[in-house]
């Protein structure tokens, strides 16, 4: 195979790459990966059978995420003492054959030479969503994706890292771990039923996605057991989060998070989210004490041990009236600090998870007093789950009468979740303005029109004593680039910076 007669095209120096299942030969503008016959317990390529049959599948399922990469499975027969790739002869092998790509544009060299921007992968986090969104969601099995089902991977994982790599994982983790496996035994079970365990990737880690061109390109997936593909989309995604987190970009984590939820609306999925980053860190983990590369099992098992122990997530609600550019100023500031955002115009037309959002304007109904009250209960449920995953939250809404900002505030008590509120202001000239080009454009998802603007100056509730005291005033009359600057966040930036060094005294004083 390294020699250059052995392929029908020009393949110049040949070379092998190797890892612990399979062997890829780089041979011209062509790639061919071939399995090992090896059985390593998770997976068995010992027989001939099994290897075509495998080929087969990853050429299949990977043409779903790459079809630009993955081109066909090819016979190697054996000629005299000379092997072909097809043509006559006796069959001795089978492998995939790939179109190259540059190697250099792989996530994990991206972001190791800073070449990993926000944008991309944000864009590469709505893939994903897209295809979580079309994705098989009738098991083959109906063990995949129950709770017992994922009690006994995770275990096995954790059962093979002791063999591997004794006293690597803290006890206390291994504890966590099983305690979780109890909170979310009901969990798993209503996830599969309502169709959120679907064929997946398995494998979404940021060495399998490549810049090929503009567009990321997500290759490489599982197809030795449909049990590690057939997964709950959020430890699908909860991958690819967890690696970046992993390689020291919470930033992109946070944006590629959030992409996807925006996307999808799936924030019921984070109940188990600090479970999948753990589960996910540790299968690295593993992989990596397999190849005996010591350093970086013990950096996904660190990344595992702070997923446990949850972060120190904070409530921003977003206040003003239609127009306000609160909707820009949020979604630049989620960038910023690394939040999710919880939109109301999008989740108002959403009507389940991964579900589209519906276009045009909604029926007048849909904005009378009992429907809007049902719509801040539903956004109060989302912003919950957020929380409850350790993750900070903005909610991009109007927040206009007391009622509505008041459920909010009691959720964060009684999370014990710091909470602001950011007022957004312009001038109403400058409001009716953009409503009014909005609503001819019918750019974005919001149905506010002048007349909803009116309506608004006459129902609002001004913020009260208590609520001036947690409030962070923002005018908007400026150019939207100004958003994106830390500059014009200066004043939350400090504020929070003084929540989080109060949060980190009490907790020394309570361990005291």
């Amino acid at each position: 195979m390294r020699r250059a007669s052995t392929y029908p095209h020009p393949a110049g120096r040949v070379e092998r790459v190797e890892t612990h299942i399979s062997i890829v030969y780089l041979a011209g503008r062509f790639a061919y990966k071939i399995k090992k016959p090896v059985d390593l317990g998770f997976v068995d390529f010992s027989r001939a059978s099994a290897r075509y049959r495998a080929c087969e599948d990853e050429c299949r399922l990977n043409r779903r995420f790459a079809p630009r990469i993955y081109l066909r499975v090819v016979a190697i027969v054996r000629r005299g003492r000379a092997l072909r790739i097809k043509g006559t002869g006796v069959s001795v092998e089978h492998a995939v054959v790939m179109r190259r790509f540059d190697g250099k544009r792989i996530f994990a060299d991206l972001i190791d030479a800073g070449g990993l921007d926000g944008e991309t992968i944000e864009r590469t986090a709505v893939d994903i969503a897209n295809f979580h969104r079309h994705a098989p969601r009738i098991p083959p099995r109906r063990a995949y994706g129950a709770s017992d089902f994922c009690a006994h991977q995770l275990r096995s994982v954790i059962s093979d890292l002791h063999t591997v790599a004794p006293r690597l994982i803290p006890e206390d983790l291994t504890d966590w771990c099983e305690a979780e496996l109890v909170r979310l035994d009901a969990h798993f079970e209503q996830r599969r039923e309502q169709g959120f365990v679907r064929e997946c990737h398995g494998d979404l880690h940021v060495q399998n996605i490549v810049l090929h061109g503009s567009r990321p390109l997500i290759f490489d997936c599982i197809e030795f057991d449909a049990g590690l593909r057939w997964i709950d989309v959020a430890s699908d995604v909860a991958f690819f989060v967890m690696d970046l987190e992993a390689h020291g970009r919470n930033d992109l984590a946070a944006r590629a998070l959030s992409a996807w939820l925006l996307t999808t609306g799936d924030y019921a999925g984070l109940e188990a989210w600090r479970f999948y980053v753990v589960y996910r860190a540790l299968v690295r983990a593993l992989v990596e004490s397999l190849k005996r590369h010591t350093d970086e099992a013990r950096r996904y098992v660190r990344t595992a041990t702070r997923a446990a122990r949850g972060g120190s997530p904070y409530l921003l609600l977003c206040h003003g009236y239609s127009g306000s550019g609160k909707s820009a100023a949020s979604a630049a500031l989620a960038r910023v600090i690394g939040a999710v955002r919880i939109v109301s115009d999008i989740e108002r037309k959403r009507v389940t998870p991964f579900a589209a959002p519906r276009g045009g304007r909604l029926p007048r109904e849909a904005y009378n007093p009992v429907a809007i009250d049902q719509h801040y209960d539903h956004l109060l449920e989302l912003t919950r789950n957020v929380l409850d995953a350790g993750i900070a939250a903005i909610v991009d809404a109007t927040f206009l009468l007391r009622a509505h900002r008041e459920r909010f505030m009691e959720l964060a008590r009684a999370l014990r979740v710091p909470v602001l509120i950011l007022d957004f202001v312009a001038p109403r000239s400058t409001l009716f303005a953009r409503v009014a080009s909005r609503a001819c454009s019918q750019d974005g998802p919001s149905d506010a029109d002048v007349v909803v603007l009116k309506q608004q100056f006459l129902n609002a509730e001004p913020l009260e004593c208590d609520e001036q005291r947690v409030t962070e005033t923002f005018q908007t009359n400026v150019d939207l680039h100004a958003f994106e600057q830390r500059a014009f966040w200066h004043s939350l930036m400090v504020r929070l910076h003084q929540i989080r060094h109060q949060e980190a005294r009490s907790t020394s004083a309570e361990l005291s």
